[in-house]
C-alpha cells in the first residue's frame, strides 16, 4: 500500500508544484511528498508525531470535512500556525477512507483542482484494502479489551500471541468529558500494538505500556501491572480513582480513604442514622461546612476556628448545633467516623 500511495502523492506534487500530504479518517499522515516553501507548523507537527495536533484537528474538523464530498476550502489559522490549505476527501462510494491535503500558499485554479480529485480517486483503490484491514484490526482490539477487562483467558492468549503490549508495566485508565472522537485521538497517540482503547460502559478505557496524553476532563487510572492477569483489578481501581477524580485526574496509588469509600455501595448514605442524613440535607449548609473543616483538623479547635474565622464561642456553639441536628456525640471517634464518611459519600452523591 505505501509505495503506491507514495508514488500517486510525489506525481502530484510534481504536477502541482506544491506539497501533497494524504491522511487517514483519523488525520494520520500516510504518504507526504518533499516541501516546497517555508514549512507549515501544522504539517510539521503532524508528520513528527504522526497525528495532526488536537487544535489542527478542532480546526479542520469544524470546517465539515467528516462529511465533504467536494473539495473544501480551509484558510489560515495563524494562531496555530496553520496555513491555508484545500481538503480533497478520499472517497469510495460512500466510504471515506482519508483527506488528501494541498497547502493553498497560492489559490488552486479549476485545472490543478481536477488533477487533485483524479489523484485521490486513485489513492481511494490504494486505500480501500488497507481500510477494510484496519477496521478487522479495531474491531479486533475491542474484543481483546472487553475480554482483558473481564479476565477471559482467552483473550490475554490471544494479546501474547499477537504481540500486543508490549512495554511493561501496563497502566489502565478510564475517562469522560471528552470530545466525540476521544477513542481516535487515543489511538493515534501510541504505535500500533501498543494501547487498547474502546468505549465501554460509556466511558473510554485504554490500556497501554506508557502513560498516553488524553483529551478527556476526568481520568482515573488504576495501579500500574506486570502482569496482563491483574488487569481486571487495576480496572476495578481506575473505576475507583473516577469516582473520586472530578475535572482532574486521579491515581489509585494517591488514593487514600478513598480507596475503601470508593468500594461502598451507592446506596450506603441512605444507610446512614436519620439524624446525620437531616444534617446533609441541603438545609444547614454552613453547620456543614463547619463539621468537614473540624474533622479535616482532627478536632483542632483553634485551627478550625481560624480556618473558618469564627470565635471559639461562635465554633463551640455551631459543634453543638451539629450535635443536636445529627444525634451525634462529636466527643466520640466512632461518631467522628460516622459523620467524616457521610460527609464523603454526600460529595460524590
Amino acid at each position: 500500500m505505501g509505495d503506491g500511495l507514495q508514488e500517486i502523492v510525489d506525481a502530484l506534487s510534481v504536477r502541482l508544484g506544491r506539497p501533497v500530504l494524504v491522511d487517514d479518517v483519523d488525520l494520520r499522515p500516510l504518504a507526504y511528498s518533499s516541501q516546497f516553501g517555508e514549512l507549515d507548523s501544522v504539517r510539521t507537527a503532524s508528520i513528527l508525531g504522526r497525528t495532526a495536533p488536537d487544535a489542527a484537528r478542532d480546526a479542520l474538523f469544524a470546517h465539515g470535512i467528516r462529511t465533504a464530498v467536494e473539495p473544501v476550502r480551509i484558510p489560515a489559522h495563524p494562531a496555530i500556525g496553520m496555513e491555508a490549505r484545500a481538503c480533497i476527501p478520499i472517497l469510495r462510494g460512500q466510504r471515506r477512507l482519508g483527506f488528501l491535503w494541498l497547502i493553498e500558499d497560492r489559490r488552486l485554479d479549476d485545472d490543478e483542482l481536477r488533477l487533485a480529485r483524479a489523484a485521490a480517486a486513485e489513492a481511494a483503490t490504494v486505500l480501500e484494502s488497507e481500510a477494510d484491514s484496519q477496521l478487522d484490526r479495531r474491531r479486533h482490539e475491542e474484543k481483546l479489551l472487553t475480554g482483558l477487562l473481564a479476565g477471559d483467558p482467552t483473550a490475554a492468549a490471544a494479546l501474547d500471541a499477537d504481540n500486543y503490549l508490549p512495554l511493561r508495566p501496563l497502566f489502565v485508565c478510564v475517562g469522560v468529558g471528552g470530545p466525540d472522537d476521544a477513542v481516535d485521538r487515543l489511538r493515534t497517540r501510541a504505535p500500533a500494538k501498543h494501547a487498547l482503547c474502546g468505549e465501554i460502559d460509556g466511558r473510554v478505557v485504554w490500556i497501554s505500556g506508557a502513560r498516553l496524553s488524553h483529551p478527556l476532563s476526568q481520568v482515573g487510572e488504576g495501579d500500574a501491572v506486570e502482569q496482563v492477569e491483574r488487569i481486571p483489578r487495576s480496572y476495578r481501581r481506575a473505576l475507583a480513582a473516577l469516582r473520586v477524580a472530578a475535572d482532574q485526574s486521579a491515581r489509585w496509588d494517591d488514593l487514600r480513604a478513598d480507596r475503601l469509600l470508593t468500594s461502598l455501595p451507592t446506596t450506603a448514605l441512605d444507610d446512614m442514622p436519620a439524624g446525620v442524613q437531616s444534617l446533609l440535607d441541603g438545609s444547614h449548609e454552613q453547620l456543614v461546612l463547619t463539621l468537614e473543616t473540624y474533622l479535616d483538623h482532627a478536632g483542632d479547635v483553634k485551627r478550625t476556628a481560624a480556618e473558618l474565622w469564627l470565635h471559639r464561642t461562635s465554633l463551640y456553639y455551631r459543634l453543638r448545633r451539629i450535635e443536636e441536628v445529627a444525634g451525634v456525640d462529636l466527643s466520640r471517634g466512632e461518631d467522628r467516623l460516622l459523620c467524616h464518611v457521610a460527609l464523603r459519600l454526600a460529595q460524590r452523591a
